[in-house]
């Protein structure tokens, strides 16, 4: 949702371009759909310019706003339109001002606001931009409506001028390809979607065969710090390769969040597969009948070995068999050789000792740091957590479930429901519309009676007082014409009297319609029912299931952020069980050596200030001394 602020002068030439035909035709059955101030738009429009008269020292009293939605959000009904402009307004602190939202078209509303109250004190507009900005994150979140930060975040460096003139002197302006960080871009992008959780190895095997060249930034530390890409055909006009950093490509594609998707292996992952390549390139010695599953089954078993942690380096000595080297590379290539030389391959190295991690070793963070006691309460911690947060998303998707029968029409939502709550209470008073309406048209025809009465009173009062001779040529006489005139004056009386007891009527009417069906004004509802009643059934039912759908998703995703922090949770009691097992089986004196340090640890952390002071040898600690037989017995303690 955008939010377009302007201010001006005055809101009825605001009201006449909502109700106009805009600037190309665009406006489209015009209406208000909501606001605090009624009647015809002129109206409305010189009720909030009377109210922005009363502070004529501000410039621009008018605060006008429109709210608009993409394409991907749909047509909403005129209600829901309501229930945002409403909130809005609420929101921004102008709804103690007199306000209008009209529509006219399916993707937005005006707003048309009075900076100055009912009361007359200004309201003010400061920050109003940040706001509204704060206002529309909150509707979209409420409404299920399409985050405007996710549409409008940049994936990227885009191409510029005179990057695209480049692209087309190289490759031709009639090429039907997009410029080439584009189309890297998209091959980087998809390369990896396909390598994910593989591992470096199989991206950078993905992007050979994509065609992209790549370099990877490797510190001199060897910390992996990303990538830059390339295509064959990207050169400068020297002929040089350009290399295009990855974050510059897009910026998802920066190694702190492409590692979390391909997955980081160690940097020994590599050393098994540069071996096997070295061993099966043309220089090297090999035999021509050696199949390649016998290859793939050495480089398996290097990385399993790699991966689990199960090398122990400096097992072999110098003179030992190549196959027992202690690098994991050679040792694989020996005994590769030796296989395809049909020699007997030496057995493995004696493993060394299982040796147990120190408590601050970062394998066994934060839960080495733990107190061997403080174990078991940590475990029925996380179990109760977990237990919490397995009922709370067996609620979230049995609210889930119950949202998906509205989402789908199989359950009647609030909008329908009130939609024929409304109906009911409108036939309740349809014999008392019936009444009133047949009451006002009889004081209607007896109003227009009485304007025919007065008529000829007026003429026959006129020709009375002509003389007789005006009197004869007009066809009459004073006498006829005084008849005339008290028969006239006689059925004016009686025909407002008429009119009179018929509005008394209709009033009654009017006020028994609204106790019988509770609404303000029933014969509106009535015949806005009567005509629309197909068009605002199909309002309600769209807007129910879309409300359907919305919390059925919020539901879903809360049900899937509960699920992962139930994992982590389990997970937490699955290290914390492996933490307390450790310590039973650890050597008896590593264990009072991790007790001791942990110990010591925690004294650190404790505050000088709060630290005891220890007592001299000999003495007593001050809580523990007391006073000698005749302290505090006042002047009778030697008596």
């Amino acid at each position: 949702m955008i939010a377009n602020i302007t201010k001006g002068r005055k809101a009825v030439g605001a009201l006449i371009y909502d109700f106009g035909p805009g600037r190309r035709d665009e406006h489209i059955n015009p209406r208000i759909v909501a606001g605090n101030v009624t009647g015809t738009p002129l109206q409305v429009a010189r009720a909030i310019d009377h109210t922005a008269r009363r502070r004529p020292e501000i410039t621009a009293p008018i605060w006008r706003c429109s709210l608009s939605l993409p394409d991907e959000d749909g047509i909403l009904p005129d209600a829901q339109w309501s229930t945002i402009a409403a909130d809005f307004i609420a929101s921004m602190g102008f709804d103690g001002a007199p306000w209008v939202a009209v529509r006219h078209g399916d993707d937005h509303i005006h707003l048309t606001v009075s900076r100055v109250d009912w009361g007359g004190q200004l309201l003010t507009d400061r920050w109003d931009y940040r706001r509204a900005r704060e206002a529309a994150d909150r509707l979209e979140e409420e409404h299920g409506l399409v985050r405007a930060a996710d549409r409008f975040r940049p994936e990227g460096p885009q191409v510029r001028n005179n990057e695209l003139e480049a692209s087309n002197r190289r490759r031709g302006p009639d090429a039907a390809v997009p410029p080439e960080r584009e189309e890297l871009r998209r091959l980087v992008r998809e390369v990896r979607d396909a390598s994910r959780g593989l591992g470096r190895d199989a991206f950078e095997s993905g992007l050979e065969d994509a065609g992209v060249s790549f370099r990877a930034n490797v510190a001199s530390t060897g910390r992996m710090n990303g990538y830059s890409f390339s295509l064959s055909s990207w050169t400068d006009a020297t002929g040089e390769q350009v290399w295009v950093p990855a974050s510059k490509v897009a910026r998802e594609l920066r190694w702190a969040q492409l590692k979390t998707v391909v997955g980081e292996l160690p940097p020994d992952t590599l050393a098994p597969r540069a071996a096997v390549a070295a061993a099966t390139s043309p220089t090297s010695t090999r035999v021509d009948n050696v199949h390649q599953d016998d290859v793939a089954e050495f480089v398996d078993q290097a990385v399993e070995m790699l991966k689990q942690g199960r090398i122990e380096r400096g097992t072999a000595l110098p003179e030992d068999h190549p196959a027992l080297s202690s690098d994991p590379a050679a040792r694989i290539l020996a005994q590769w050789k030796a296989k395809t030389a049909g020699q007997e391959v030496p057995a493995e190295a004696l493993p060394t000792p299982r040796s147990v991690p120190a408590w601050t070793d970062k394998r066994r963070r934060p839960y080495g740091r733990l107190a061997t006691d403080a174990i078991p309460g940590e475990i029925k911690k996380a179990r109760r957590q977990a237990a919490a947060w397995q009922a709370a998303a067996e609620t979230a998707l049995s609210n889930a479930r119950s949202w998906d029968g509205q989402a789908t029409g199989a359950v009647t939502g609030t909008r329908v429901r009130d939609l024929h709550k409304l109906r009911t209470k409108v036939e309740a008073a349809e014999p008392h519309i019936a009444a009133e309406v047949a009451a006002r048209n009889e004081a209607r025809d007896a109003d227009t009676a009485t304007d025919a009465a007065r008529k000829i009173w007026r003429t026959a009062d006129r020709l009375k007082s002509l003389g007789w001779l005006e009197l004869r040529r007009e066809g009459t006489s004073r006498k006829a014409e005084e008849k005339k005139a008290a028969t006239a004056s006689a059925a004016i009386h009686a025909y407002v009297e008429q009119a009179q007891q018929a509005r008394s009527r209709a009033a009654d009417a009017a006020r028994a319609a609204r106790e019988a069906s509770g609404l303000p004004n029933a014969e509106a509802d009535a015949k806005r029912l009567g005509e629309q009643w197909p068009q605002l059934l199909a309002e309600a039912q769209r807007g129910d299931q879309d409300e359907g759908r919305a919390r059925r998703d919020a539901e879903q995703a809360r049900a899937q952020d509960l699920a992962q922090k139930i994992k982590g949770a389990e997970a937490r009691v699955e290290h914390l069980g492996a933490e307390a097992e450790l310590r039973r089986t650890m050597p008896e004196g590593q264990r009072k050596a991790e007790g001791r340090a942990r110990r010591d640890a925690a004294l650190q952390k404790v505050p000088a200030s709060r630290r005891r002071k220890a007592s001299p040898p000999g003495e007593q600690p001050a809580h523990l001394r007391r006073r000698g037989p005749s302290a505090g017995r006042g002047p009778t303690a030697g008596r």
